[in-house]
């Protein structure tokens, strides 16, 4: 049995890099065929990246790494253990790291969170039951670009932001048992040894470190708003988005609102950029909420650099996700239809 199930899983190995090869060659070839489209996604994602990813997401990159590399772990565990251990199961440390994700939009509750697992402060279980939840959006994305932004209102802004927190709380009850009673395994071998750091060193490390990050997290940006581009101009997104629209037409879809769905579902500002003329209802509400509980393939990988860094296990973080999206949905429908 067991060789069986090595075999599907290699030959299923060897089918997706083939389809993935394949892939890359079309897109290449696209790329030659039209460059026009691409360097204008490209033009798109400069200016995304440099009036909104990174003036509002360095500056807290830059407080996560100066705070993990500070934190007083003993104490906050003392001062906050009682509030977090009975409602998730987890120390007083990941209240800064809840703190953070909630306010400094992606990726930063996940670098914070690794990193504190590198630095021996949570064990295996708390830090990936933590990301399952601790990575959210930021307010002023929330507020700006889809409150305003997309419906036109700020009142709508702060309603989605409460159902975004909300639903992240609801998936860290949800994962409160998930492996707590495993073994307490900390990391010691990777941790740092941050009290020998003097305080500039510190400040650099945390300013230079922040600069590469953000680097990392536009050149996803780049490359998921090219890859939606050449998925519009080939026809295949406005294909995938009518026939969502005609399996969804007896919930309200459109194909407005479809290819918003699509779109959103591998980056999320291209998605949020696609509602944008949509009415205000129960129903598209639902559906930005969606959007932002899951938050995009682009925001994802952005966030695996930094668990990948470590042998934490993605599993409960894409779970998370997908299920903060489902409930955020369903909570912006309840919410937006009183």
């Amino acid at each position: 049995m067991a060789q069986v199930i090595f075999m599907c899983t290699s030959i299923f190995r060897i089918g997706a890099r083939r389809c993935l090869l394949i892939l890359c060659i079309a897109c290449a070839a696209l790329l030659l065929a039209r460059p026009a489209p691409a360097m204008e996604a490209v033009r798109e994602a400069i200016r995304l990246c440099a009036q909104t990813i990174v003036p509002s997401l360095f500056p807290f990159l830059v407080c996560s790494a100066l705070l993990t590399a500070l934190l007083p772990a003993q104490q906050l565990n003392h001062w906050l253990s009682p509030i977090t251990m009975p409602l998730f199961r987890l120390g007083g440390s990941s209240a800064a790291v809840l703190a953070l994700g909630f306010t400094g939009g992606y990726p930063v509750g996940v670098r914070t969170a690794t990193t504190l697992y590198q630095q021996g402060q949570l064990t295996k279980s708390e830090a990936e039951r933590l990301l399952s939840f601790c990575n959210n959006s930021g307010p002023g994305f929330l507020l700006g670009v889809v409150g305003i932004g997309v419906f036109d209102s700020a009142d709508a802004g702060l309603r989605l932001y409460a159902v975004h927190i909300t639903a992240a709380l609801l998936v860290g009850l949800c994962f409160r048992r998930c492996c707590a009673n495993g073994p307490s395994v900390f990391v010691h071998t990777a941790s740092r040894n941050t009290d020998a750091k003097n305080l500039p060193q510190v400040f650099t490390d945390a300013v230079s470190s922040s600069f590469f990050a953000v680097l990392n997290i536009c050149a996803f940006v780049f490359f998921f708003m090219i890859f939606l581009r050449l998925l519009s101009i080939t026809g295949l997104l406005q294909i995938a988005a009518a026939a969502l629209e005609w399996i969804l037409s007896p919930f309200g879809m459109t194909e407005h609102l479809a290819t918003a769905l699509l779109a959103g579902i591998l980056e999320l500002s291209t998605g949020s950029a696609c509602l944008q003329g949509a009415a205000l209802t129960p129903g598209t509400a639902a559906l930005a909420a969606f959007l932002l509980g899951w938050g995009g393939l682009s925001v994802h990988c952005q966030s695996l650099l930094f668990v990948l860094e470590t042998d934490l296990s993605c599993t409960p973080y894409f779970l998370g996700k997908f299920l903060q999206g489902v409930f955020s949905a369903l909570l912006a429908f309840v919410l937006f239809s009183l």
